[in-house]
């Protein structure tokens, strides 16, 4: 397993709406082949701020699946009006279920 962990900086005052696109398009990332999990989660201190992480099978699940599908395509476009900056995108190995 892999973890994907994006840094997402949203323009001020558009988390609500940030949060409602996400949701409308999340069901995209949940049905990509690989997909195990994820989350949304905004900053505790920034509030322009979200970490977005998903647990994938590999990183070629993300990477070579993925990014360059019709889904990642939609997925993008409806999340990217509300960005500030472009995602930071780093891959870690996922955590055990000892850790």
């Amino acid at each position: 397993m892999v973890t994907e962990l994006a840094l997402l900086s949203i323009r001020p005052g558009e988390q609500a709406s940030f949060e409602a696109a996400f949701a409308r398009v999340s069901v995209l990332l949940a049905a990509a082949d690989g997909h195990d999990k994820h989350r949304l989660v905004p900053s505790l201190d920034q509030a322009d701020l979200y970490v977005l992480e998903v647990q994938w099978r590999d990183l070629a699940a993300h990477v070579d699946m993925f990014e360059p599908s019709d889904a990642h395509a939609r997925f993008m476009a409806a999340l990217e009006p509300f960005f500030a900056a472009e995602p930071r995108v780093i891959h870690v190995p996922a955590r055990s279920a000892d850790d």
